[in-house]
């Protein structure tokens, strides 16, 4: 009689886990993926197909003093200080980490790029095409994830989302200093107080706005905000990755760029 109560009460216990995980399951994703549903695919925008700069460049000059153009940001606009334009003094494309190096843009100019966008319980991942190879973002919602460690730091940052109403609000702190972290084409450094807030809103089924916070004390006067429209594009996330040879990238530097600022390299 013992071993038959046993095995009852055994048997108990597992239809209750069973009842209990999906609903558990349940009460972890139904609700987080009816908001994630209507961000998820792929967006796209103009920039780079129609012509459209990613930003301006604000007349800004090259090493050869030549005019920049297709910035990441609208460069005109941008409040930086006087630690910033004593870097842009210095900063040649030589050390271009994206530039000579085949390193990946970093956070925000990689987002001008367009966004393929894909829902999980507790995370969110955003893909953005860059010609080093797709940049790969894991957004941890709604307090899920492993936290960084204090003074762990990452070249894409640390991602927290969350839903402010209908608006997808991801939040990126833990990034490396990188010599093109706030533009590539300006060659414009961030450092690690660089703290980036992405505002997605969902205008129609085929329209977003991005808004996109800026923050770095360290070259910037105050934050600074600007905005781009994405459109509902098609196709699954990416297959493959862009290559991108470190040793042509730096060969082709040095013969556009032939030690304008730094003649003792050559």
């Amino acid at each position: 009689m013992t071993m038959v109560v046993k095995h009852v009460a055994a048997a108990l216990t597992v239809a209750l886990v069973i009842a209990l995980v999906p609903a558990k399951l349940a009460a972890q994703t139904d609700e987080s993926f009816d908001k994630m549903y209507p961000f998820i695919g792929h967006w796209d925008t103009d920039i780079g197909l129609r012509g459209q700069d990613r930003g301006n460049c604000g007349g800004r000059l090259g090493d050869y003093g030549e005019k920049l153009n297709n910035c990441s940001i609208p460069v005109d606009l941008l409040p930086l200080n006087a630690r910033a334009e004593a870097w842009l003094k210095y900063m040649d494309a030589r050390q271009s980490p994206s530039l000579s190096e085949c390193a990946q843009v970093s956070i925000p100019g990689v987002l001008g790029a367009g966004v393929y966008i894909s829902g999980f319980p507790g995370r969110m991942v955003l893909y953005h095409p860059d010609p080093s190879g797709h940049v790969t973002r894991n957004v941890w919602m709604n307090g899920d994830g492993p936290p960084p460690l204090p003074g762990e730091l990452f070249q894409h940052g640390h991602s927290v989302g969350r839903f402010d109403g209908d608006d997808l609000v991801v939040v990126t702190t833990n990034f490396t200093f990188d010599p093109d972290g706030m533009d590539d084409h300006l060659h414009m450094a961030s450092s690690v107080r660089k703290k980036v807030t992405e505002r997605y809103h969902i205008i129609d089924e085929d329209t977003m706005r991005l808004i996109i916070t800026l923050e770095d004390p360290t070259f910037l006067k105050r934050p600074f905000t600007w905005a781009i429209v994405l459109s509902k594009g098609s196709g699954g996330p990416p297959t493959q990755w862009s290559m991108c040879d470190p040793d042509a990238a730096r060969r082709e530097v040095e013969f556009a760029y032939g030690g304008v600022k730094y003649p003792e390299e050559q």
